[in-house]
């Protein structure tokens, strides 16, 4: 069975080398669209081709909403981390929690990169603090 099938252009003529199981090419020469009827012989490669191009298709769907959903749960996580280090002001102090919310608002990936890991450590040694203040007799 040959590997390409000749054929001419219907606008221009000019000569088209169609591969096995293509069903539509652009003309090089008139940059048209051409569409082909299948062969007999070729209808189990076009079904093949179409069905690797439709899971490539759903696969690109896939990584492209997973990476949605991946980029809006680190977005909720920074305006978390952004709240509590808002929240923290009245404990820590106005540069303290200034450089925490800078830290919440960090947009890399990766841990440390939303600032709740920074947020809550400083948190625990505030709430540590103010307990031993409390405490004291």
């Amino acid at each position: 069975m040959p590997e390409a099938r000749s054929v001419k252009c219907p606008n221009c003529s000019a000569p088209l080398s169609v591969p096995l199981g293509e069903v539509e090419m652009d003309c090089a020469f008139c940059a048209s669209r051409v569409r082909f009827i299948p062969g007999s012989e070729e209808l189990e490669v076009v079904r093949a081709r179409e069905e690797l191009k439709h899971r490539e298709r759903l696969s690109l769907e896939q990584q492209r909403l997973r990476q949605q959903l991946e980029a809006a749960e680190a977005e909720r996580w920074r305006q978390t981390a952004a709240r509590v280090a808002v929240a923290a002001l009245p404990v820590l102090g106005r540069s303290a929690g200034r450089a925490l919310f800078d830290v919440a608002l960090r947009r890399r990936p990766g841990c440390l990169g939303c600032g709740c890991v920074v947020v809550l450590v400083l948190l625990a040694g505030a709430g540590s603090a103010l307990a031993a203040l409390l405490l004291q007799p």
